[in-house]
């Protein structure tokens, strides 16, 4: 207990000031055993190298391996952040779009005005992360990885929609970037999802009205691949199959995606249950299941499901479809 010297008043830990008598405390501290590092005497674990002052520090070969690997130097911790952004840069373009137009894209970089917007958010990025590790240490690695991740995706997504449509080859949809910190539960998925797959672009043949719907066309989807519950709202109906006959294709719903492709087996996945997203260079793998509508919807469809992973909709059901009675 760390008493004030002067009316012998309990100091509330990290007060400068005692909080009865006003007096100023002299802050104490201790020394690190592992890099002689002095810190508040308050702290649980050493903030220069991460070790736990009570013994329960784990091993090295159990401690989190971060994703983005910074040296967290407040002198030069912007231009890691700068320089960790090119490589994200390079790993979307190869996964999205096309690898050898990586040059074009790092040239519209530098000749563009982002060049100056990311200079400032680079600046915010890094006193962010600072603060974080000088309060936890190694114990915030894990949450400074996401704050990266999650500001690295949307700047992504706003330089290469904003200021790259002629070198990616398909039309990504400006409203997706209203979509960076979306929030399940107090989203409206059905806006989201017509916002990220832009319909009105798309040549493909989609139903959203099923009462007019041919009943063969709804009576053969159901069968093929929309195994929806009754409790499900049905967004869309995509036709893909070459006889136009809704055998194949795939459907949005208000749990998850459901889908038939040519030769393949009928397959779902709940957004609650998408783990791993992959783009090949003409299809996609939901799960490690094979998918593929066009190269347009391959793409967009493949940001949209990134960002419903682990969604679980509270969103009440309203003109819910009931496709069992078809």
């Amino acid at each position: 207990m760390n008493l004030c010297p002067n009316c012998a008043s309990e100091i509330i830990p990290g007060s400068k000031f005692c909080n009865r008598c006003g007096d100023k405390i002299a802050e104490r501290t201790k020394e690190c055993p592992a890099c002689s590092h002095k810190g508040p005497l308050s702290s649980v674990f050493c903030h220069h190298c991460g070790f736990h002052f009570d013994g329960k520090h784990p091993a090295d070969k159990h401690r989190y391996q971060p994703v983005y690997p910074l040296e967290f130097d407040s002198v030069t911790l912007t231009e890691q952040v700068k320089a960790l952004f090119f490589n994200t840069l390079r790993n979307r373009i190869e996964l999205e779009h096309d690898t050898q137009k990586y040059g074009d894209y790092v040239e519209r970089f530098y000749q563009s005005r982002f060049r100056d917007i990311y200079g400032l958010r680079s600046e915010q990025i890094a006193e962010d992360i600072m603060m974080q590790w000088e309060r936890f240490g190694n114990e915030a690695l894990m949450e400074i990885d996401k704050r990266l991740h999650t500001a690295f995706e949307g700047l992504l997504d706003f330089f290469i929609i904003q200021y790259c449509p002629d070198l990616n080859g398909i039309l990504l949809p400006s409203a997706i970037l209203k979509y960076e910190k979306v929030i399940p539960g107090k989203t409206d998925l059905w806006l989201m999802i017509r916002d990220f797959l832009d319909f009105d672009h798309e040549d493909e043949v989609f139903y959203f009205d099923f009462i007019t719907m041919k009943p063969e066309l709804l009576a053969n989807a159901c069968k093929s691949f929309l195994s929806a519950e009754r409790q499900e709202r049905v967004y869309f109906i995509c036709d893909l199959s070459v006889k136009s006959n809704c055998k194949e294709g795939f459907a949005m719903t208000s749990k998850g995606i459901y889908w038939k492709s040519a030769f393949e087996k009928a397959r779902k996945v709940m957004y609650k249950d998408i783990g791993t997203i992959q783009k090949q260079k003409d299809w996609l793998t939901i799960n490690g299941h094979f998918f593929t509508a066009n190269d347009s919807l391959n793409l967009k469809l493949c940001k949209l499901l990134k960002k419903l992973r682990g969604w679980q909709t509270a969103e009440p059901i309203r003109e819910t479809v009931r496709l069992s009675s078809v």
